[in-house]
């Protein structure tokens, strides 16, 4: 009865069995990390660059770019320049063709893997004062290995949201000119003259801010 206890024949047996299994999800979980984290690092970037050409392209700056190259350039004429007071509705399926070309091009530029699908979302926020650009990428693969066995997805999503304002110091006084005149309508259809002051006061300080 002694000797079946102090028979250690089988223990390597037992400790395999036992964390091979464990094994086999850490290895699983390196594969994971090691695709999702640069795939999510390079789609990242990717849709920050498209909202930043993006909100460059609706502006009246020089600085457009260039679809065919994928680049900026300088605009020579004047007249070509967007103006940045377009409806929003108006050329929107342009913009979300530019985002998509922009992000599809400038992830074929990473190193990793291209695997799955691509899809890219891009809208235009127009508010009074300023204008943003909202750019989602969402990129689905499926796993190199099927996890169903601890009920893992074999489809992972990865989504993100890249977000710029259009910056333009010369928009950003027109808007305030035009909140002015029409503060100034409805002080003269309601006298309302105490925001009419309070108004022109500010104004003040922004116009001489800017022509400093």
């Amino acid at each position: 009865m002694v000797s079946i206890f102090k028979d250690n024949k089988g223990d390597a047996v037992v400790e395999a069995t036992i964390l091979f299994p464990i094994m086999i999800m850490i290895f699983a979980a390196l594969v994971l990390l090691a695709i999702y984290l640069p795939t999510r690092a390079l789609l990242q970037s990717s849709s920050q660059y498209a909202a930043t050409v993006i909100s460059t392209t609706i502006s009246d700056t020089w600085l457009i770019f260039d679809e065919t190259a994928m680049v900026y350039a300088w605009e020579t004429d004047r007249n070509r320049l967007p103006s940045v007071y377009a409806s929003p509705l108006s050329g929107i399926s342009d913009v979300a063709s530019l985002g998509e070309d922009i992000v599809t091009h400038m992830e074929s530029l990473g190193l990793s893997s291209k695997a799955g699908t691509l899809t890219v979302d891009c809208y235009i926020i127009n508010m009074l004062v300023y204008k943003e650009v909202v750019v989602t990428a969402t990129r689905e693969f499926e796993l190199p290995i099927s996890l169903a066995i601890i009920r893992f997805p074999d489809v992972i999503t990865i989504t993100v949201t890249s977000t710029a304002v259009v910056q333009n110091g010369d928009e950003f006084l027109r808007n305030m000119e035009l909140a002015v005149d029409f503060l100034e309508y409805i002080n003269k259809k309601f006298n309302l003259s105490d925001i009419t002051e309070v108004l022109g006061d500010y104004w003040s300080d922004v116009s001489s801010f800017f022509s400093w």
